[in-house]
């Protein structure tokens, strides 16, 4: 931490938290600035925002970050005080200059958390670009105001201020700047406190800029006779360039206890009424050295606490091993209660049976509990596309409107993380590969602009989340040609195989059916990746397209990767876990009724053919069957990625919930097996992946 101003790397973290969240408020605020470049609240808004970024820099010694955050800031200042026209330079600048704080701010990330290796860039070039717009860009078409002329005045309680203050302080009204003098008298009180009077200078910058600071007696002077050592008989005097209005000033100020603060708004010329307002002055605090605290109505109290993840990740994990105790004691209830019958013990038995009804109750709602404090909105990651969206349509030279439902649609915050990466490269390719360019839409009857919809929506124990765009579609035509030139089927298959499946192979490793690749799509990654990154989190992707018409791509997983709903079944000898979310529905079917097709088998399900495969054979598994199959076969239907299978298995055991436990490394390359979780027994069930599962299927078929 030597790198930094302060020792405690909280005040950082604190810090990277709240600077994420203005980011996120700006870029929001800059794309509706470009739809309505005259809304001054917009103007304000993202000023605060840059304002308070700067201000928490330099409180913690970030340079770089204060420097960019200043010179933006003095643009935002004359853009919505009229000294500046918000033209395409602007807004390209201003972008660029969060751009650069992302970047800065990263870095700090990096080094507080020693984590990777920072960036550094140097915004000199960025800052000199936006100090020449400032001294030479567009001005306003109205008429600036004309300066304010004359002398100072200055209150009684601020005369002490030396000729170099005064000085200062006119040439910022001159200017056109809000100065106000704030005046500090002490208490004796602050003696044996932590607070630092001059911690007020860093105050400073979360409101202003500090013109001048200076020491003055306190009035009437004290003689020698009287002197007091415990007593302060020099007052502080602040004078500042405010960018903040008074009010918030007060606010910022109010924190200081054991001290009288009043503020005094200065002016040039003007007479007798001027002087009154500079007299008058705005107290900030009421003779608090009586009392050393805040009055009661003044808590600042806040309904929101912050908790690092790790803790977070830390209960979840408790929780988890209570889910597992209960399990176990519910196991030992079951086994106990039909061996004590008829025993004076049985009494006592169904006591504990109660008991673990009533804990079965308790860890639900703790679990229910724990899994709402993790759920965040999906908003918080829909909000970072729009700026993208914008960009990538300006570099392709396109018109797309980004449409965004449910973004208050909540989900565990360990899958947000996780799902930024797919979904950028859904957009990335609606963006490329959907939307037309306006000349190619009018000519197909569409209008210029294209329109591409973020989804957000709870299903059951699962959250969807859809990209759909009304663009040129996916042809499966296409698909099939460029399947067969790159040698992923033969011509034969390729026409035998239905549309929907056929679209479904852009999601095959390397395939792409671009011309030519861009800096936006078409190397044959991104749609690989997202399938991939989707099965990571016990999800599935599919695709829906019609040519002309457009495409919808829609992402289902689990609300939380910790604790799921499962169907337990058994195979051969071992116990499986089925997500319960891929679980459509449980049938016996009679062995007769199983058909052979070639090297598939399938059962007819009311008036659809499904073809079945058993659990054993894909997962090569030698053990032999232990159930009994002349009054039936036990088959799952299951669905991932747009397809559905029947599993055939010994026997159904029962639905439960798991908890999720990572694989040994050794054992994580085992197909069709995502995880595992500890039963009642203490015995381990795996759990299943039925997209893996379906893939095997279909590779034993071949």
């Amino acid at each position: 931490m030597s790198d930094f101003a302060l020792d405690d790397p909280s005040f950082y973290e604190d810090f990277l938290v709240e600077a994420q969240e203005h980011f996120e408020q700006i870029e929001t605020n800059f794309l509706a600035l470009e739809e309505a470049p005259g809304d001054l609240d917009l103007l304000n808004a993202i000023f605060r925002s840059v304002h308070t970024i700067k201000g928490a820099a330099g409180f913690l010694g970030l340079q770089k970050v204060q420097a960019v955050a200043h010179i933006g800031e003095n643009v935002l200042d004359d853009l919505r005080k009229s000294r500046m026209e918000l033209s395409d330079l602007v807004m390209e600048l201003l972008f660029e200059t969060v751009d650069m704080l992302k970047v800065l701010v990263e870095d700090v990330r990096v080094q507080v958390r020693k984590q990777g290796e920072a960036e550094d860039p140097d915004p000199t070039d960025l800052i000199r670009r936006l100090e020449s717009l400032k001294t030479g860009g567009a001005p306003a078409a109205a008429a600036k105001t004309a300066a304010p002329k004359g002398d100072l005045h200055l209150p009684p309680s601020l005369a002490g201020v030396d000729a170099a203050g005064r000085k200062t302080a006119a040439a910022a009204l001159a200017e056109g700047k809000t100065v106000l003098g704030i005046h500090v008298e002490l208490a004796g009180a602050i003696y044996g406190t932590a607070f630092n009077p001059f911690s007020m200078f860093q105050m400073v910058e979360l409101v202003g800029r500090l013109l001048h600071r200076q020491m003055v007696p306190r009035q009437p002077l004290v003689d020698l006779e009287s002197f007091d050592s415990r007593a302060f008989h020099l007052d502080m005097v602040l004078l500042i360039e405010a960018t903040e209005p008074i009010e918030e000033v007060r606010k910022v100020f109010g924190a200081v206890t054991n001290a009288t603060i009043t503020f005094h708004p200065l002016s040039l010329g003007g007479g007798p009424e001027a002087e009154a307002a500079a007299e008058e002055g705005v107290p900030v605090a009421e003779d608090r050295r009586k009392s050393g605290r805040r009055n009661s109505d003044d808590k600042g109290t806040s309904d929101t606490i912050r908790v690092s993840q790790a803790k977070l990740e830390q209960f979840m994990n408790i929780v988890a091993e209570l889910i597992i105790s209960k399990t176990m004691i519910s196991h030992l209830v079951e086994r106990l209660v039909p061996q004590v019958n008829g025993h004076p013990a049985s009494a006592v038995a169904k006591e504990l049976a109660h008991a673990s009804v009533y804990l079965d109750h308790v860890s639900k709602e703790i679990q229910a509990s724990v899994l709402g404090i993790r759920m965040v909105p999906v908003k918080t990651i829909f909000s970072k596309f729009p700026r993208m969206l914008r960009d990538l349509a300006k570099a392709s030279g396109k018109k797309i409107d980004l449409q965004m439902v449910g973004e208050d649609t909540e989900i565990d915050k360990s899958i947000i993380e996780e799902l930024g990466d797919p979904m950028i490269h859904l957009i990335r390719n609606s963006a490329d590969h959907g939307i037309e360019t306006p000349e190619a839409r009018v000519k197909s009857g569409k209008s210029e602009m294209g329109t591409v919809i973020l989804r957000a929506r709870h299903e059951g124990d699962s959250v969807v989340v859809e990209i759909e765009d009304d663009g040129k579609g996916i042809d499966p035509k296409v698909i099939r040609a460029k399947a067969v030139e790159k040698g992923l089927m033969t011509q034969d298959r390729a026409d035998a195989m239905p549309d929907e499946e056929v679209i479904e192979l852009i999601f095959a490793p390397g395939f792409s059916t671009a011309a030519k690749v861009t800096d936006i799509s078409g190397r044959g990654v991104g749609m690989d990746v997202v399938r991939s990154n989707v099965r990571k989190l016990n999800g599935r992707v599919g695709v829906r397209s019609t040519v002309g018409k457009g495409s919808v791509f829609t992402i289902k997983l689990p609300l939380t990767l910790a604790i799921i709903d499962a169907l337990l079944v058994k195979s051969g000898n071992q116990v499986f876990a089925l997500p319960g979310t891929a679980v459509e529905e449980t049938l016996i079917v009679p062995p007769e009724s199983v058909s052979h097709l070639t090297s598939r088998q399938a059962i007819n399900l009311r008036g659809e053919v499904l073809g079945v495969c058993r659990l054993k054979h894909l997962l090569k598994s030698a053990s032999p069957d232990s159930a009994d199959e002349s009054d039936g076969l036990s088959v799952v239907v299951v669905s991932a990625a747009g397809r559905r299978m029947g599993i055939i298995v010994d026997t159904f055991v029962r639905r439960q919930e798991v908890v999720i436990k990572p694989l040994a490394p050794y054992l994580a390359s085992l197909p069709g097996i995502s995880g595992a979780s500890i039963m009642g027994d203490g015995g381990v069930v795996l759990i299943l992946d039925p997209a893996e599962l379906l893939q095997l299927a279909v590779q034993e078929a071949v």
